[in-house]
């Protein structure tokens, strides 16, 4: 038989956990107490939401670029972006949407690096017989402590010039952060080859653009 106390005790309990309006707003209309109601609903229940949908970091912003790895497809921007590029001793803006379509390598590289610049002469080969089709673009990224002044005075010593680099033979992005963030490296040099669709196709410290190395490539 159960018991009649167990009933009051649990209409006493319910009584207590209840927010008593009527204490509270005696003589307030409905529609306020519901709106009350409304209004603790939403400070105490949805702080956490209405906090995460106000951060929206920009895409191109370089502290929240994603990482782009083998197999991944280069975002739209990657094409629209614009680089500072040093060419023939002079700088111009440019933008990698020309090399739309073609199988484009990114040649990341610091100005103390010499098989960096070693390697050019063997890669201008393969530039100039495939250059309907292929395309290497040298990136001097910030991050190698590198800038256009740096770059201006080193190239006309010696070190260069070794290599058969002047500053009317060499072309190459400078003071990049954008490309160097989507693939960054811990030494140089480092070739990423982007195929004609976009995609990330290979991510090496090896030049395959040599005549002198075949496969297995074994040093």
């Amino acid at each position: 038989m159960t018991d009649p106390n167990l009933y009051r005790l649990g209409s006493i309990t319910r009584s207590k956990q209840t927010i008593n309006l009527e204490f509270w707003f005696p003589k307030a209309p409905l529609i306020l107490l519901s709106g009350v109601i409304l209004l603790f609903h939403i400070l105490f229940s949805c702080p956490v939401k209405a906090q995460v949908s106000s951060i929206e970091p920009a895409s191109t912003d370089v502290k929240y670029l994603p990482i782009l790895r083998v197999g991944e497809k280069v975002p739209p921007e990657f094409w629209e972006i614009k680089h500072l590029l040093f060419e023939n001793g002079q700088t111009r803006e440019i933008t990698l949407k020309e090399f739309k379509g073609k199988l484009l390598i990114l040649d990341f590289w610091s100005i103390t690096c010499s098989i960096c610049l070693k390697h050019q002469n063997e890669i201008s080969h393969f530039k100039e017989k495939y250059k309907d089709r292929l395309a290497v673009v040298m990136v001097n990224p910030l991050k190698s402590y590198d800038n256009l002044s740096i770059l201006q005075e080193k190239i006309e010593e010696p070190f260069f010039k070794s290599f058969g680099i002047t500053k009317s033979n060499f072309t190459s992005i400078v003071e990049d952060e954008y490309l160097q963030s989507l693939f960054p490296s811990k030494g140089y040099p480092q070739y990423v080859w982007i195929n004609s669709a976009g995609y990330v196709q290979l991510i090496t410290f090896r030049n395959l653009l040599d005549r002198n190395y075949s496969s297995p490539y074994i040093d």
